[in-house]
């Protein structure tokens, strides 16, 4: 019989009557040795200890409240997971909401899967020969898909993530993030000479070396294409050609993940997202019109794609961008659930400046949030959703 490993769990609540009752019930159960827990009760010692850590030190998961947690700075460094304790409040800045008051046994259960997920997510990640392709999805144009796309291209590198971002709108705002579309003073060969290369090996099987043909973007942390110099090549775009490219770069080998950028238009370029995809974020915007093309989308898919529609949605998720608190129209379909938000930031109404659109802190933050939740859920489908799931206006 195999010995078990026991996970090493930081528990930081300020009540001892809180601390205790949890310890015996632990020491008592089936989760004696699967659960080693190291609690804290003054939040100095916590910081303390999470700054030293290190080795046979360092948790598995960190439990605890925000105000606790708001002391530990390099968590986002830390590569821990980390569940805040609550009871109603938004706590969701500081990690994974965790309800305080709950049965003991699944207290313990929900910690200790959490642990499970984490540990299977960065194996699987780490393990995985072709990229997780997320692709970015609007009813029409205007609603940020490229803000969204280059945001989350910049946190994932900045989490040492390899990240390609493919542009594939007829007309590329990319450039407006990045300056020149490059800057690493190469050129690359290109998305033009790529497509042409998988045309003349097509069928042979031939290794393409994704990275000859790109160049590496400092701004937005991942590697990119040059623009396209001659637009009709991507109008001519068949639907099959844009699914051979996006997955030639993920089963590359070279990237974790792909991020493309779809076309607003139905098309063959944003069916080829669609079904290449294997997690979609679908862009709204709490506006009428919004709301009806997306809803109006919807509809066609449904209808021309029945069979696949289903199997979409499972991969979708419902995203308002420039969301300022309150939803006040309702989501043109029944089935529809709010996954996330991204806030609306008055700043970039007028920006001189293109690095201001990639340094918000708090949008950064919430596309942070988006990003693990979308990562975890391509691996391991864990249980945890947003406090915006299912609100209706």
């Amino acid at each position: 019989m195999s010995a078990v490993i026991p996970v090493k769990v930081v528990l930081a609540v300020e009540n001892r009557e809180y601390i205790e009752p949890l310890l015996n019930y632990v020491h008592g159960s089936e989760y004696a040795r699967r659960l080693r827990i190291t609690a804290f009760s003054q939040p100095e010692a916590f910081r303390q200890y999470m700054m030293e850590m290190n080795g046979m030190k360092r948790p598995d998961v960190v439990v605890g409240e925000a105000a606790f947690l708001s002391l530990w700075t390099d968590r986002q460094a830390a590569d821990i997971p980390c569940l805040v304790l609550y009871e109603g409040e938004e706590v969701g800045e500081y990690g994974q909401p965790l309800l305080k008051y709950q049965p003991l046994s699944e207290l313990a259960g929900f910690i200790l899967e959490t642990a499970r997920q984490w540990s299977c997510s960065r194996q699987s990640m780490n393990s995985r020969q072709a990229g997780i392709i997320i692709g970015m999805v609007a009813a029409c144009g205007g609603l940020g898909k490229t803000t969204v796309a280059l945001n989350m291209s910049k946190q994932l590198g900045n989490e040492g993530y390899s990240v390609f971002y493919l542009n594939l709108e007829t007309v590329d705002s990319s450039s407006l993030f990045t300056g020149s579309g490059s800057s690493n003073g190469t050129k690359g060969e290109g998305l033009s000479r790529l497509l042409y290369d998988l045309k003349a090996v097509k069928g042979e099987g031939l290794p393409l070396s994704v990275a000859s043909y790109c160049v590496h973007c400092p701004e937005i942390q991942a590697n990119t294409f040059l623009l396209v110099d001659n637009r009709k090549e991507l109008i001519d775009m068949t639907c099959d050609e844009a699914v051979e490219l996006i997955q030639t770069i993920a089963k590359s080998g070279q990237y974790d993940v792909v991020i493309v950028d779809s076309a607003s238009e139905i098309g063959g370029r944003a069916q080829a997202v669609l079904e290449a995809s294997h997690k979609l974020i679908w862009l709204l915007s709490d506006d009428v019109m919004s709301m009806r093309k997306c809803g109006l989308w919807l509809d066609v898919l449904e209808v021309t794609q029945p069979e696949e529609f289903e199997a979409m949605l499972a991969k979708t998720s419902f995203v308002v961008n420039r969301y300022t608190g309150a939803m006040i129209n309702s989501l043109p379909r029944d089935f529809m659930e709010l996954n996330g938000a991204l806030p609306y930031i008055p700043a970039w109404k007028q920006v001189l400046h293109h690095e201001l659109l990639l340094s918000s802190p708090i949008y950064q933050r919430e596309i942070r949030h988006l990003c693990r939740k979308l990562l975890n859920e391509s691996i391991t489908q864990p249980s945890a959703s947003w406090p915006l799931r299912g609100q209706r206006g």
